[in-house]
C-alpha cells in the first residue's frame, strides 16, 4: 500500500511554498506518491550493488533525460526534503515513469546525491545516504541525542557502519 505525503512527512506546510495552493492532479498524486514510497522501501535495506546502481542511473536518465540533461544536477548536493521538492515540481510538469523507474530515481538521489546532517536528519535518511540498517540509523539517533557528531571518526564508531561507504559518501555527510 502506498503512503500519502503528509504520512512520509515530506510534504507538510513549509516544506513546499504555498503547498495547499498547489494544483494537485490525479496522476502528480499517484507518480509522487510512488517516488517517495519506493524511495523509503530503497532505504531499508542499506545494501548497494553496482548492478543497482548501473540500473538506477538509467532510470535517472530515462525519467528525468526525457526534459532535459542529467548533467544538469548530477553534480547537485541537496537534503533529501529539497530533492522531494524538486520531484513534485518535475512531476507537476509532466515526468513520469514506471514503478520500477521511479524507484530507482528515489534510490539514485538518495545514495549518491542527497546530503544527511548526521546530528538531525531522520532515520530513513540516514539509512539511505550512509548505507546503513534502520537499526544502525537508529543508534546514531540515539548517541546523538545526548552526544551530537562533530565528525566523521566518532561516526564511525558505531557498529554496523562500513567505513568504505563513509569515505565514498564524507562529502555528502553534515555534522
Amino acid at each position: 500500500m502506498w503512503r500519502t505525503f503528509r504520512e512520509y512527512g515530506y510534504f507538510t506546510a513549509g516544506a513546499i511554498p504555498d503547498w495547499r495552493d498547489s494544483e494537485v492532479t490525479a496522476s502528480s498524486i499517484g507518480g509522487w506518491t510512488i517516488v517517495i514510497a519506493v524511495g523509503s522501501l530503497a532505504v531499508g535495506t542499506g545494501q548497494v550493488t553496482a548492478a543497482d546502481t548501473d540500473s538506477d542511473r538509467k532510470a535517472v536518465e530515462a525519467v528525468c533525460g526525457r526534459c532535459h540533461t542529467t548533467g544538469l544536477f548530477l553534480k547537485q548536493r541537496r537534503s533529501w526534503a529539497r530533492w522531494n521538492e524538486l520531484f513534485a515540481d518535475m512531476m507537476e510538469r509532466g515526468a513520469d515513469g514506471t514503478d520500477d523507474q521511479l524507484d530507482g530515481v528515489s534510490r539514485y538521489f538518495l545514495e549518491n546525491l542527497t546530503l544527511v546532517n548526521v546530528n538531525h536528519s531522520p532515520a530513513e535518511e540516514l539509512s539511505g545516504v550512509l548505507g546503513i540498517s534502520g537499526d544502525v540509523a537508529e543508534a546514531i539517533i540515539a548517541r546523538r541525542e545526548h552526544q551530537p557528531f562533530a565528525d566523521l571518526a566518532q561516526l564511525r564508531e558505531i557498529k554496523g557502519i562500513d567505513p568504505n561507504i563513509l569515505e565514498q559518501r564524507k562529502n555528502r555527510i553534515l555534522f
